[in-house]
């Protein structure tokens, strides 16, 4: 759905100056300082990063006091036991720790959630299971953060209890021999998902030096990538470095993994549309042994296995999903719409483990948040996913009390809800959604654009120099450019031309009908196929009256003398 267009603040003295200082065209230098680079330094560390760049991993709250208890499990050769999330992320998470608690030469065991039969986080089956066992210590990766009675009850029974995770707690959080959470200290490493965390707690262990760590460095950029994590500082030096990994990956069940999913190329959005369903499948539909197997350094016998049992997964949820999401949508369309802030769709008979792409295709579709839940006789369990800058877990928290359970991140949520509730749920949840928004009204639907440009100023060598700010993701978008009137030809559905009546480029995305004869603004990401200009279309619409005569570039820009 159409979006309100906000232009970037632009700062041509400062863009000016910062180009002078890096040899960079100053537009280049205005996308840099749109993304909070503001100085040299910060440009060199942005556009180069480099291990040297990794953060004291010691600053994270917990990590001392995680680190010492590895060391002392190391010293004791004391087995230990690692239970994750069934994602990308807390499975990425887990193989990390893993291995690096292996280094150590401790004896570990790892574990993954079942979402479909013990919902999300440790299930107390298991706490029970390990009350009578020989495990004397816990790792909880990407779970456990808010399951402060369960980690109690483990210490009770002379457990410790080690959390590496993201989500941001309740109201009382587990009190575990090490947290380490940036939403439970200070804020160090706010951001960061647990597969980037679990790296943080592997360079602790093995240092910064070590060439172990690079290993670890292609499962800590999926997982970062998976997550949505905003690719900036820490996380933006992980998925830099991590990605050529990926597609060069020594780990062969890994490797083997790319070539299924045609994953050749070492870019974010190919990651995230080719490689992360495929490690997804698993554990919406449950069993994840197979696909954690795969994500290890040495592999065993059963890879081939391992490998059909994650395609069969893979194209079992596909399948489910188109049926899910035509239902989802029926429903969407008996919906007052206008009146719903965040969309609730619920049906009985839907896959629990497929509710959180539900969730992110309709957001995405319908440009608010969503939040899909598969309904029992009793009450309904799902996901919610977010837009923009709505944060979807705090409106959960303002409706708490008709929950049985939440949790999440403002920009996805786990939750549970009696059936009996679930309309008052959503009415309260509007509501609250609805003050949110009017308060607020940049965050619905609001498309934040770089530059605003005539199709001329955009020069193929600044459209290459612009690569270097990749790779681009969350919280580093591909650069945007809006251009002013110009006429629209459709070649096919996805190919197309812009024209201001001098200049002709080519453009590709989902090219609307339009009028030969008529006035266009379009916003589009510029980039370079085979050494041509290309525009991949974001957004069009017709075009107004023409706009104030105000520069945002040009003769403002000029490239500073050498």
């Amino acid at each position: 759905m159409s979006s309100v267009w906000r232009v970037h603040p632009q700062d041509p003295h400062r863009a000016r100056a910062l180009a002078g200082s890096l040899g960079f065209h100053p537009l280049t230098a205005q996308l840099l300082l749109n993304r909070g680079v503001a100085d040299e330094r910060q440009a060199e560390r942005f556009l180069n990063p480099s291990f040297g760049d990794l953060a004291d991993p010691f600053e994270l709250s917990g990590m001392a006091q995680a680190v010492a208890r590895f060391r002392q499990a190391a010293a004791s050769h004391e087995p230990v036991l690692i239970f994750s999330d069934s994602d990308t992320d807390g499975l990425t998470a887990s193989v990390i720790l893993y291995e690096a608690l292996r280094a150590l030469g401790i004896p570990v065991r790892a574990r993954a959630s079942n979402r479909i039969v013990d919902g999300y986080g440790l299930p107390r089956a298991l706490v029970e299971q390990l009350a009578r066992a020989s495990t004397r210590l816990v790792v909880l990766v990407d779970c456990g953060t808010n399951q402060p009675e369960d980690v109690r009850l483990l210490a009770e029974r002379g457990i410790d209890v080690v959390i590496v995770d993201h989500h941001a707690p309740l109201e009382r959080s587990a009190e575990p021999q090490a947290l380490i959470n940036p939403y439970c200290s200070g804020g160090t490493g706010r951001g960061m998902c647990s597969a980037g965390l679990a790296f943080k707690t592997a360079q602790a262990l093995a240092g910064k030096n070590d060439e172990r760590l690079a290993g670890w460095l292609d499962l800590a950029a999926i997982g970062t990538l998976a997550d949505c994590a905003p690719l900036v500082g820490e996380n933006r030096l992980i998925v830099s470095l991590g990605l050529e990994r990926v597609v060069r990956t020594r780990r062969p069940g890994l490797r083997r993994l790319c070539k299924a999913a045609g994953l050749s190329s070492a870019e974010p959005d190919a990651v995230i549309r080719k490689l992360v369903p495929k490690l997804n499948a698993s554990g919406r539909l449950g069993e994840v042994s197979a696909v954690w197997r795969l994500l290890l350094e040495v592999c065993g016998e059963r890879l081939e296995e391992d490998l059909a049992a994650v395609g069969a997964a893979h194209d079992t949820t596909r399948q489910l999903h188109r049926q899910i999401l035509a239902q989802a949508q029926e429903q969407v369309s008996r919906l007052h719409f206008r009146d719903q802030y965040v969309m609730v769709v619920s049906r009985a008979g839907w896959h629990r483990g497929l509710m959180g792409p539900l969730a992110s295709q309709l957001a995405q579709r319908y440009g608010r948040p969503a939040i899909a839940l598969a309904m029992d006789d009793e009450q309904g369990t799902g996901s919610g996913r977010s837009v923009g800058l709505f944060n979807l877990f705090e409106a959960l928290r303002g409706c708490q009390d008709l929950l049985v359970r939440f949790g999440g991140h403002a920009q996805a949520c786990g939750l549970t809800v009696h059936r009996k509730d679930l309309e008052r749920f959503r009415e309260l949840l509007n509501q609250r959604a609805r003050v949110v928004f009017q308060e607020r009204s940049t965050l619905l639907n609001t498309r934040t654009v770089d530059l605003e440009l005539s199709l001329g100023e955009i020069q193929t060598v600044w459209v290459s120099e612009v690569a270097r700010l990749s790779p681009f993701g969350q919280g580093n978008p591909r650069p945007t450019v809006l251009l002013r009137r110009v006429a629209m030809r459709g070649l096919s559905a996805r190919t197309g031309t812009v024209s201001d009546g001098a200049v002709r480029v080519a453009v590709r995305g989902r090219v609307p009908v339009v009028d030969p004869e008529g006035a266009y603004d379009v916003v589009a990401s510029p980039a370079l196929a085979s050494g041509e200009l290309v525009l991949t279309l974001g957004e069009a619409r017709v075009s107004e009256a023409p706009p104030a005569p105000v520069r945002t570039s040009g003769t403002t820009y000029r490239r500073a003398p050498a």
